[in-house]
């Protein structure tokens, strides 16, 4: 436990810039290709990372562990405003008339996969809603 608490403060420290940067938010898969890449030899195994980032809310850290219905787990900034984010991708899609997750991850500089989240996340809000088409999810 106490080897879990001192991994989430270095971590927190560590991953506060990054994932401000990008957007406030990372996929925990991301988040783990970055730290193992800033440690160099002293590689940190999956279930470490996991276990240290559960740490983070008890801990009152400013990065939080997150888990979507989907199953996507993330990493994000503490002062991270949900019902901004849908806000603001409902501009987008207003602004452009229809995205799907691709499109949006270019317009807005995240993953596919966590501009598919918003997505999904606009949609459960029922501010946006969705089309099943050849080219897959069109929302709206």
């Amino acid at each position: 436990d106490k080897y879990y608490r001192e991994l989430a403060k270095q971590l927190a420290s560590v991953l506060d810039k990054p994932v401000k940067e990008s957007g406030g938010m990372m996929t925990l898969t991301d988040v783990y290709c970055w730290v193992n890449r800033a440690r160099g030899l002293e590689l940190l195994s999956p279930e470490d990372l996991i276990e240290a980032c559960k740490m983070f809310e008890p801990m009152k850290m400013p990065i939080r562990l997150h888990r979507f219905e989907s199953g996507v787990i993330v990493i994000q900034s503490a002062s991270h405003n949900e019902e901004e984010v849908i806000g603001e991708t409902k501009k987008k899609v207003e602004e452009k008339g229809s995205l799907t997750a691709d499109e949006l991850s270019r317009l807005v500089g995240v993953s596919v996969i966590l501009s598919r989240e918003r997505l999904l996340s606009a949609e459960a809000a029922g501010v946006l809603c969705r089309d099943e088409c050849v080219e897959g999810l069109r929302f709206y």
